[in-house]
């Protein structure tokens, strides 16, 4: 067994934070937006526009500070495709977090700043380390956190623009088992990253009931070089098969993974004083992700590509408010995402398949002040099935796969 096929199906995972968080990608970057069925590009600006439109902030009537998150409970369930006992996740909770300071220098001054502090990608997932996929996956933990520095600039009195930097700090721990002549090698790969993009949107308040939206965020080349990887060999005679040393082997490697621009369209009708209606259109550009090139320092003759050929996937955003008293609003929606992922394309750590989120929320102001938004997101994946394409190299694993996730969301807002 050559070192390379120890390798292979790791390798895989090195940076795998973009195409897990495809698989589970929710909008918690607000959780008014959350509430409404992540419908924030062209309707209700408040702080965390400053993630979903950054135009929108100068529409901001005073300074606002909103701290919130959203834990994340999700599930995912796989069988093989003759069997019928199901393997489980027992993934912990994941809890991203959103903080937002909108500074406006006065009501009517044409400018406001921001600095904005969130969790977009991040969760773990773990399934019992004897599980049927071990060889595949027994556990990864993603974290990313975006810095993003925003400014926003009305021009008259219809229609703004703003612009944020985006400072990605991203990491990823992964482990798994892999089969050796005389037993299996325990592996793990640890790798860090901090990467920059840019945030750009337009907002437009045409009159007192329509208001229309458009936001982009660009692409980035996330990076991990000089990343870490172990393997913990056993016992001599699979160290001498594999040409490794008895108990721990460590090695470098460097990897790039392209993360797609999205383009979001959104509008906003109030249809009457107390109802508002909402609609979200992405489109988010996956089709740049066309294989995982990774480099190994010390084993460079056993440099790897695994072919992904994602597709470009949309998302529909449907949402709805309404002002049941004067310190009460209260929300729903729904969505529609489409998964970017082909047919015989998934993996255990992304079992991505279309996607639909049903969402509620509500908001309370106390005093003046002080405001506390809830809310709550139930997301499931179509049922799918995998099975690998002849001759493609992947590192997937054929079976059928089913996830799920449930998300309550809590953010506190203080405005100046």
């Amino acid at each position: 067994m050559k070192l390379r096929n120890l390798l292979l199906s790791l390798a895989a995972v090195c940076i795998a934070q973009a195409s897990f968080a495809n698989g589970f990608q929710v909008l918690l970057q607000g959780t008014k937006q959350t509430g409404r069925g992540n419908v924030g590009v062209g309707y209700g600006p408040d702080a965390s526009s400053l993630f979903f439109n950054p135009g929108a902030l100068s529409f901001l009537e005073s300074t606002q500070i909103q701290v919130g998150f959203s834990p994340v409970m999700s599930h995912i369930s796989y069988r093989g495709l003759e069997g019928t006992q199901k393997y489980e996740s027992n993934s912990p909770m994941g809890t991203p977090f959103h903080a937002y300071g909108v500074y406006r220098p006065s009501a009517e001054s044409p400018w406001a700043f921001g600095l904005g502090v969130f969790t977009p990608f991040g969760s773990t997932v773990t399934y019992d380390h004897d599980w049927t996929g071990r060889y595949s996956l027994q556990e990864i933990s993603l974290q990313s956190i975006y810095i993003q520095p925003t400014v926003s600039y009305r021009i008259g009195e219809k229609v703004s623009v703003g612009a944020g930097l985006d400072i990605v700090s991203g990491s990823v721990v992964f482990q798994k088992s892999n089969t050796a002549p005389g037993g299996d090698i325990n592996s793990k790969i640890e790798g860090n990253t901090l990467q920059y993009a840019f945030n750009v949107g337009v907002f437009a308040q045409l009159n007192d009931q329509l208001s229309l939206g458009v936001n982009y965020r660009s692409g980035v080349d996330m990076k991990v070089e000089g990343g870490d990887a172990t393997f913990n060999v056993p016992n001599a005679y699979i160290a001498g098969v594999l040409g490794m040393v008895e108990g721990v082997n460590t090695d470098k490697f460097d990897a790039t993974l392209p993360l797609p621009q999205t383009i979001a369209v959104g509008v906003g009708y109030k249809v009457t004083d107390k109802l508002a209606l909402a609609l979200d259109f992405n489109y988010v550009g996956w089709s740049v992700y066309e294989s995982l090139e990774v480099e190994f320092e010390e084993f460079s003759s056993n440099n790897i590509s695994f072919a992904r050929n994602w597709k470009d996937s949309y998302i529909i955003n449907f949402g709805a408010e309404y002002q049941a008293l004067d310190n009460l609003v209260v929300r729903a929606g729904a969505y529609y995402d489409t998964t970017p992922v082909r047919d015989g394309y998934m993996t255990p750590e992304s079992p991505d398949a279309n996607t639909i989120g049903l969402t509620i929320g509500a908001s309370y102001n106390i005093g003046e002040h002080f405001a506390i938004d809830a809310a709550f997101l139930y997301n499931t994946k179509e049922q799918r099935e995998n099975v690998i394409p002849d001759g493609v190299n992947t590192g997937a694993l054929n079976g059928v796969y089913k996830a799920s996730a449930m998300i309550p969301s809590i953010a506190l807002n203080y405005k100046f």
